[in-house]
Order: structure tokens, then sequence, then C-alpha cells
């Protein structure tokens, strides 16, 4: 009897490197899909937080007829005249501190006693401790996670990264306010309440909400600060040095200059910077983010749009003012 036998042929090196070769190919060709998935699935979750943001404030809206100030003043003597200084101690609530009940947050709203500044006692405090604490609606996926807080001056201040407009002016400039040309939906200068009948250009042509970019891992940095009058809040303009300039969406020519600025000159993610310190009425904030292209906003009226950062800078400026006589149309 005969035996036969098979011999078994197993890959040679030259078809083992054509094979890994081939699989190298096919992982670089289908990452950028994935990735690009991944975005498109992380934006479509901004614009939900963003929509989710437009409806609590026409709920404020519906329940006290008016949308909340950006920031309240809790000072003795005399509260009607907040003045142009984001790191005066005697600011109190925040406009997200007063939507709380309306993002289902109401046992930190009950938490919170809006008689007190913001700046009361210390980590254990009720206030601080609404204001310590991470709210899933107030960050946009895309956006790294933020370990900082606020704690120059206090405790801590947890960060978000969606930011009320004040307008087509400054961060906390008085005069911008009084500007009808000017003046957004929110401000933390004066308590004065906007409702719909205030906005003289339409609800659906006025940019209410934005992204912003909050730093990261700079414990002296504002942005983002939800619980402190100038954190929630973003701006047309700024003027901290060569005259003043319109802060477009990633605007990639001038940097932030928010009350309290990291001064963070040498990072590598511009949108990141936040320089120099501006406390008073020259301040500004951009809207930016980390999607490409554009910054995810929520106009008055309650719907999103994303905005281009290639939007010209007067048309962009006029979208943020809500009573200029030139509204904005949005596709």
């Amino acid at each position: 009897m005969s035996r036969h036998h098979t011999r078994l042929r197993g890959f040679t090196l030259v078809e083992l490197l054509v094979v890994i070769a081939i699989i190298g190919i096919l992982v670089a060709l289908l990452l950028p899909a994935i990735q690009a998935a991944r975005e498109a699935a992380r934006r479509i979750q901004c614009t939900n937080h963003i929509k989710q943001l437009g409806v609590a404030l026409h709920n404020y809206h519906d329940t006290f007829l008016a949308f909340p100030p950006g920031a309240i003043m809790n000072r003795p003597g005399n509260p009607a005249a907040p003045p142009e200084n984001g790191r005066d101690p005697s600011w109190g609530a925040t406009w997200v501190v007063m939507i709380l009940p309306f993002i289902e947050q109401q046992a930190l709203a009950d938490q919170y006693n809006s008689t007190l500044v913001a700046r009361t006692g210390d980590a254990t405090t009720p206030n601080n401790a609404v204001t310590r604490t991470e709210i899933e609606t107030l960050r946009c996926p895309s956006h790294p996670f933020i370990a900082a807080l606020l704690t120059q001056d206090f405790t801590g201040f947890v960060k978000g990264n969606y930011a009320g407009s004040v307008g087509g002016g400054r961060l906390l400039r008085l005069a911008d306010f009084n500007d009808s040309n000017r003046r957004g939906v929110f401000n933390a200068i004066r308590p004065d309440a906007v409702n719909f009948s205030s906005i003289l250009d339409g609800t659906s042509n006025v940019i209410m909400l934005g992204e912003i970019v909050a730093s990261v891992n700079r414990t002296d940095d504002d942005r983002g600060a939800w619980g402190w009058c100038t954190g929630p809040l973003f701006s047309g303009r700024r003027n901290c040095g060569g005259g003043e300039q319109i802060l477009t969406p990633n605007t990639k020519s001038w940097t932030d200059c928010s009350p309290y600025a990291s001064n963070d000159t040498t990072n590598v993610y511009f949108n990141e910077r936040n320089n120099p310190d501006s406390t008073g009425a020259d301040g500004g904030v951009a809207a930016r983010s980390y999607h490409p292209a554009g910054v995810m906003m929520g106009l008055a009226d309650g719907s999103t749009r994303m905005i281009s950062d290639d939007i010209d800078a007067s048309v962009y400026a006029n979208a943020l003012a809500m009573s200029d006589g030139n509204p904005v149309e949005f596709d």
C-alpha cells in the first residue's frame, strides 16, 4: 500500500508583506471616513444640546415673560448699575444658573441661593457645589474634556462650552448695550431682560447661542465657567490692542481677551489662546468650536445653524445684533 503525503504550504514572506500592505492601505482609506462619521455623530449631539438650551430659554421666557439676563449683580446700594468689570466680587447668578430647572436640573436649582454672590463660601457651600457640577448638556462632545476649573479668586467653577451672545459689541461695554446696532439677546452689564418683542430684527434672524472654546487645563481662564458672569457669554467684537476688531467664528486673526485670560500665547492651537487680561469694556470672546469649518449656533427662534468660518464680518455682526435694522436671513 502506498502512502501519499500532502505537503502543507504556508505564506511566503513576500506574500505576508503584500497582505500587510493591503491591510494598511485599507485602514488608511477607511480611517478618515470613520473619523468623519464620528464627527458627524458628535455634531448631531452638539446640535441637540444647543436645541435643548434654546427650548429651555423659550420655556423660561414663557414663565417669566423674558429671557434671563446674562448675569445679575448682588451689590447692596446700587444693583442696577453693574460695573464694566468681569472680576467684581459682587456678580451673582448667570443665565445658565437661571435656566437649570428647564434643563432637568431642578435639584441643583433648589440648592442655589440667588440672593448670594457667585463666589460665596467654599467648595462645600451649596452655591459652589452647584457651579462645580458637571452637566452634560453644557458640553459639546467634539470639544476635548475640560479638566480645569476656573479657580482664580475662588475655589472653582466648572466649565462648559456653550455661551449666550451679548451681540455685535464687546463683552462688558455699557455703550454697546445702549447701542441698538450692537446689543444682543444677553448682557451682563445691565439687569434688563430681553423678550421676543425686543428682537426687532426677528427671532429667526438673530443669533442667541453659540459654542466657545474653553481652556482644558488652565485654571486662570474663565471661558466656559458657566457659574461666573462672563464665562457663558461671547461677543462680536474686542478692542485689546490695535483698535476694535470683529470676532468672526473661529477667527485666526484675533485671540480672545476675557476678564480671566490665561495669557497663553504659545499654545499651538490658536483657538485655545486667551490673552491679554481685559477685565473691563475692551474684552471680547469669539464663538469657536472643534467642528471643521464652522460653529454650531442657536437662533432666537429656537432653531440651530452651522455658521461658517467664512461668513462676512459685517453680516456676522448684524446677525448678533438683535435690533440694528439689518436682519440676516439664514438658509
